[in-house]
């Protein structure tokens, strides 16, 4: 049987998840000694502000583990495992017993490069999880729960996470964030995202409501369109007075058809008053809501993040039995890049183009969102507008590695602004080692291969751009960092 060759010369069989795992080159594992440890920025996240100001302890490591984890639902579910298992009443041991036995079987999936990785790097533990090491495992995790340094925040440090955004409504009080950032004894930076979800979907029937919200915290009811802008233009200001640089939007379908505001107006008013829309009427409005974020965007310095292609909530039942965003989620079909281009033309030709990050579940579009966004250069900005990087069903080795290839063959690899978890686990954070690893054992491969310059100080300085540096810069966190909260 082949092996490889370590760093001491001889050829031998490959351990799992050994400490050169993925780094199948010489090169790759000394460019991942100088990078491979910086500090994490994780620009777009889904953990709770309040679960870090609160300093959550957990029970066990199913509560941290498998509460809230999408990935580990759907492999469970993938092999069979019964809800009650996954978000049901079991036990914590049941559940984490039904997982031990699917993750030690899930050979090919990322999840189970992700669950030791998590294990080992977290709880020192480095034996293979399966059904028959599940209890010892459990137990010793659970033992290393009740340290201190186990807690949510603690959590964030052993993980040396510099900057984290989280993903918020623009109703939020941002009381939470508030208070991370008056808390001396936290060093990581705590953003808000601003996610206007609510007022983009007007289709649905919590439109009104939400509305009312917004107009409560904004100062009065909202009964036209332009209430409606000064009143998100309220909220970004609210967010960015607390620390916000940076917004998300998720679109299962780019808006096609642009609108004026006097269309989005009636289109607003006959909503309100509780008709039924079209689909096309309610993308027209989404058009208009989004034109103004964006220009709102641009005025405030923010980063646009566009969430492309999601198939949201494919199952039905699974809908009304367990709710939305529960991970029965899919890849859509949707074809955006010629809406993007007028939607993003539009901006540029007024100079109101924020900076903008295309994100997609598609990795077919990977190649097309790439040059598109090539065409929209912003002097002084490397990458002003570029493709995001392997999101969702796409964390994998093949889906990070296509698209780091995409990246760089079309555009301007040296730019990327790398890694998020869109995790709402707080121990997530070994993901991004998964993907330095997989960049670097990339590059390793251009340079053996001489297909790039073995030029070491160079690459160095590209790797720690891509995986840490660009981004305080994209996001503008360097300021805060440079202010004490490093």
């Amino acid at each position: 049987m082949s092996g490889r060759r370590t760093r001491e010369g001889a050829s031998t069989q490959r351990s799992f998840l050994d400490a050169d795992f993925l780094l199948e080159t010489e090169t790759a594992q000394r460019l991942f000694d100088a990078t491979g440890d910086l500090p994490i920025v994780d620009y777009h996240c889904h953990l709770s502000a309040q679960e870090l100001a609160d300093d959550r302890r957990f029970a066990s490591i199913t509560e941290v583990w498998l509460e809230g984890d999408h990935y580990k639902w759907r492999l469970m579910r993938g092999a069979g495992v019964d809800e009650r298992l996954i978000t049901g009443d079991g036990s914590d041991w049941e559940k984490f017993e039904a997982f031990a036995d699917v993750v030690g079987r899930a050979i090919g999936n990322p999840v189970q490069h992700w669950s030791h990785l998590e294990l080992q790097r977290f709880f020192g533990i480095h034996d293979v999880l399966n059904a028959s090491s599940a209890r010892a495992i459990y137990d010793a995790a659970n033992s290393r729960l009740r340290e201190d340094d186990f807690s949510a925040r603690g959590l964030v440090r052993t993980s040396r996470v510099e900057v984290i955004c989280t993903t918020d409504d623009p109703l939020d009080s941002l009381e939470h964030h508030q208070a991370l950032a008056a808390a001396e004894d936290f060093d990581t930076l705590v953003v808000p995202g601003f996610r206007p979800d609510g007022v983009l979907r007007i289709e649905r029937d919590e439109f009104a409501p939400y509305l009312e919200k917004l107009g409560a915290v904004t100062g009065g009811p909202i009964t036209d369109f332009s209430g409606l802008v000064s009143a998100l233009e309220q909220r970004v200001a609210y967010f960015a007075e607390r620390g916000g640089t940076v917004s998300d939007q998720s679109l299962e379908v780019f808006p096609k058809q642009p609108s004026t505001d006097a269309e989005a107006e009636a289109i607003l008013v006959r909503r309100l008053s509780g008709e039924r829309l079209t689909e096309s009427e309610a993308a027209s409005f989404r058009w208009a809501v989004l034109h103004h974020l964006a220009r709102i965007y641009h005025r405030h310095d923010w980063v646009m993040e566009l969430h492309l292609n999601a198939l949201r909530d494919a199952n039905p039942r699974a809908l009304h039995e367990i709710g939305s965003d529960s991970g029965f989620d899919g890849i859509g079909e949707d074809a955006p890049v010629q809406a993007l281009q007028r939607f993003l033309g539009e901006l540029a030709e007024a100079d109101e183009l924020p900076r903008t990050l295309l994100f997609t579940v598609d990795e077919k579009q990977n190649k097309q969102l790439a040059v598109l966004a090539t065409c929209f250069p912003g002097p002084g900005t490397a990458g002003k507008v570029q493709l995001g990087n392997a999101w969702w069903f796409n964390d994998t080795i093949a889906g990070m590695s296509d698209q780091i290839r995409t990246f760089a063959e079309v555009g301007y690899l040296p730019a990327a602004v790398g890694m998020v978890t869109d995790s709402r686990s707080f121990l997530s954070y070994p993901r991004h080692e998964y993907f330095r690893r997989i960049v670097v054992d990339l590059v390793g491969q251009w340079v053996d291969s001489g297909q790039v310059p073995a030029d070491h100080d160079t690459l160095i300085e590209i790797l720690r751009d891509v995986f840490h540096d660009n981004a305080v810069r994209f996001f503008r966190f360097d300021a805060a960092l440079q202010g004490g909260r490093s």
